[in-house]
C-alpha cells in the first residue's frame, strides 16, 4: 500500500510558499518538457455524456462503514500507457480498468488488451460516438461486454490520428467514422480470441461512494471529467501553470479564473482512480499561480485526494509522484463536482484451450501445440484420423428469446472409440447472430463454439472445430446447446451435424 508521511506535508508547503514569495511564481515559468503541451484532451463532452446525476444514484457501501485514511490498488495495475496525440483517454482508462480486473481474476498474468480495437468496436460494433474521436466508459464497456476485444498484439495501438495522408476524407469537422478509428481491424484482429467483462454501471462520484466501491470490490473506478487547464497545469491554459505541480501529478479544485478560462474551450478527460489519501494537502493557487489566502491571510490548502492512473505516458506527467511516473492526485471535490464514475466487475473466464496447430501457447501453460499434453490425441500430433463417425439432427427447434436456459438438441452416437477430432456443422436462422451463444456438450465436457460474435449479421451457418474433446469416448449422447441472450429477435435451430474422427 502506498504510504505518504503526514509530517512531510507542512514542510513541503512552507518551502513551496517561500519559493513563490521569493520570486513571484518564477518556478512556474521555468521551461517545460517538450511534450508538456501535447497531453491530449477531448474537445467535446463525450466522457460524461449520458451520465446520471449523483442525486439519482444510490450511495455505495454501508452508512456506518469506516474507511482507511490511505488505500491503493497499485499491485493490480498494468503499466501506464500513452495515448500519444489521439483524444482517446476514455478508451485507455477503460482498458486500464479491464486489465486491472483481469489481473485480479488471475487467468492472465500480464494482460495487455487492444485500445486500438476498442476504439473501433465502441464506434462500429456498439454504435457510439461515430461522428467524433470521443467516447466514454459506458459505451466502451458495452462494447467489451457484448463483443469483447482481443489482446494488443492482434492490433497494436497507432499513436497518430488519421489525416488526409491516410484517407482524403479525413479532414474538417465532419469525417467518416473510419477516420476516428484509423480504419478497420486487420483480419488477424477479427479472428483473434476476444476477452470480455460483465456489463458496467454508473456509481455516484461522491467520495464516500467511490471509496466504498474500491474497498468492498478491490477494483478501480473510471471517471470522466470536465477539464480545467490550470488545475491540470496544462499548457493549453491561458493562466500560469507549474512544472513542479505537473511533475507531482497534482490536480486541485479549479479556481474561478480557471473555470472562466476553461469554459472558453470546453474539454474533457478520463482517468482511472486506484486509491486515495485523506491526509495529503496541496496548496491552492490563483490565476497567476500565487497562493490563495483565506480571510485571515493564511495560505489555503486542499486536503484529501484520489490517486489516479493517467494515460499521458511516463515521461512528464507525474514523474515525481510516489506511486510512479504517470500517476497523479486529484482532489475529492473536483471528482465529486465535475466527474462521473463508472465501474465493472471481475470477468468470468473460461480458461483457453490449446489449439494444437497454430504455433501459439493458447492455454498459457508453457507448451504449444503438440508439445502440450492436451494435444496428444489431436490429428496433427498423432497422424491422420483413421475413421469418421457422422451424426445428424434435422429437427427444427425454436430458440426462446432472452432466455438463460435456451435449447438443447441431441445426437446419439452408437459407434465406440476414442475421439481425436470433432467438427460441428451448425444451421441457425436468426436476424441478429450477435445474440447467440452455442456450445457442444458430451457428459461433463462442454466447449463453447460461438459466443455473441458477428453483431447484427443474419443467421449462423458455420462449421466449427470443437477443441477439447480429444480422448473422449465417441459412443453416447452429444448435445448442441443454443441460447439467445437478448430480447427482440427470434431464431430457429434448423439442424446440425456432428463429425467425430477417431
Amino acid at each position: 500500500m502506498l504510504r505518504i508521511a503526514r509530517s512531510t506535508a507542512r514542510p513541503a508547503l512552507a518551502l513551496w510558499l517561500a519559493a513563490c514569495a521569493a520570486d513571484a511564481g518564477q518556478q512556474d515559468r521555468r521551461p517545460l518538457p517538450e511534450d508538456f503541451d501535447d497531453a491530449p484532451v477531448l474537445s467535446n463532452d463525450s466522457v460524461r455524456r449520458g451520465a446520471p446525476s449523483n442525486d439519482t444514484l444510490p450511495e455505495e457501501g454501508k452508512a456506518d462503514a469506516v474507511y482507511p485514511e490511505r488505500f491503493d490498488l497499485l499491485a493490480l495495475q498494468s503499466p501506464v500507457r500513452n495515448q500519444a496525440r489521439r483524444g482517446v483517454c476514455s478508451i485507455f482508462a477503460t482498458v486500464g480498468l479491464m486489465e486491472s480486473l483481469y489481473i485480479a481474476e488471475g487467468t492472465i498474468a500480464n494482460p495487455d488488451f487492444s485500445e486500438q480495437f476498442l476504439q473501433w468496436s465502441a464506434k462500429v460494433e456498439a454504435g457510439g460516438f461515430r461522428e467524433d474521436e470521443g467516447s466514454n466508459a459506458s459505451v466502451n464497456l458495452d462494447a467489451i461486454a457484448r463483443f469483447g476485444i482481443p489482446e494488443e498484439a492482434a492490433w497494436p495501438y497507432e499513436p497518430e490520428p488519421w489525416t488526409t495522408a491516410n484517407d482524403p476524407a479525413c479532414t474538417g469537422e465532419r469525417r467518416p467514422t473510419r477516420c476516428w478509428t484509423n480504419g478497420d481491424p486487420p483480419p488477424s484482429a477479427l479472428e483473434a480470441m476476444r476477452w470480455r467483462l460483465p456489463r458496467g454501471r454508473w456509481i455516484s462520484s461522491r467520495t464516500r461512494s467511490i471509496k466504498a466501491h474500491m474497498v468492498e470490490t478491490n477494483t478501480p473506478v473510471v471517471v470522466g471529467l470536465d477539464f480545467f487547464y490550470q488545475a491540470w497545469n496544462h499548457r493549453g491554459s491561458k493562466l500560469v501553470t507549474s512544472r513542479e505541480r505537473f511533475a507531482r501529478g497534482w490536480v486541485t479544485y479549479p479556481n474561478d479564473a480557471d473555470i472562466a478560462d476553461s469554459e472558453m474551450r470546453p474539454a474533457g478527460h478520463a482517468i482511472l482512480l486506484v486509491g486515495w489519501d485523506d491526509t495529503l494537502e496541496v496548496p491552492l493557487v490563483d490565476g497567476q499561480g500565487q497562493p490563495l489566502l483565506d480571510e485571515r491571510g493564511e495560505p489555503r490548502v486542499e486536503r484529501g485526494f484520489f490517486l489516479f492512473k493517467n494515460s499521458w505516458g511516463t515521461g512528464s506527467f507525474g514523474i515525481d509522484n510516489p506511486a510512479g511516473p504517470g500517476y497523479g492526485w486529484i482532489s475529492y471535490r473536483y471528482v465529486e463536482r465535475y466527474g462521473s464514475a463508472y465501474v465493472s466487475g471481475l470477468p468470468r473466464v473460461e480458461p483457453p484451450r490449446e489449439q494444437c496447430a497454430n504455433d501459439r501457447d493458447d492455454d498459457r501453460d508453457g507448451a504449444a501445440d503438440c508439445a502440450d499434453a492436451d494435444c496428444a490425441m489431436h490429428a496433427s500430433c498423432g497422424g491422420p484420423p483413421s475413421e469418421t463417425i457422422v451424426g445428424e439432427s434435422r429437427r427444427a427447434m425454436p430458440i426462446p428469446d432472452d432466455d438463460p436456459t435456451g435449447i438443447s438438441s441431441e445426437i446419439k452416437i452408437t459407434d465406440a472409440g476414442r475421439v481425436r477430432r470433432v467438427e460441428v456443422d451448425v444451421d441457425i436462422a436468426h436476424p441478429y447472430r450477435g445474440d447467440l451463444v452455442v456450445a457442444l456438450r458430451r457428459d461433463d465436457v462442454r466447449v463453447v463454439l460461438f459466443d455473441r460474435d458477428g453483431g447484427s449479421a443474419d443467421d449462423l451457418v458455420q462449421t466449427f472445430e470443437a477443441r477439447g474433446f480429444e480422448g473422449v469416448e465417441a459412443a453416447g449422447r452429444w448435445y448442441l446447446e443454443v441460447r439467445d441472450t437478448a430480447a427482440a429477435d427470434l431464431g430457429t435451430l434448423r439442424g446440425w451435424r456432428l463429425r467425430l474422427f477417431r
